[in-house]
């Protein structure tokens, strides 16, 4: 799980918006922002940075997915 949603996060931080959209559907649309918003808790702990990532990839997905 992990190694996956590394993966999706270094995709969005390196603007690769349609990869992201890829990687978030293979691995699950329901079960990755539960996951994604925990990493990014772990990994900003100290800074409120995890929530403009999270709130980016959402975004993101949504305006990529829905062209």
């Amino acid at each position: 799980m992990r190694k996956e949603i590394e993966e999706i996060h270094n995709s969005l931080v390196n603007g690769q918006g349609k990869e992201m959209v890829k990687q978030i559907d293979e691995y699950g649309l329901y079960d990755v922002w539960f996951d994604y918003g925990k990493y990014l808790q772990e990994l900003y702990a100290d800074s409120g940075a995890w929530f403009e990532y999270y709130s980016d990839a959402v975004q993101s997905y949504h305006r990529i997915k829905n062209r």
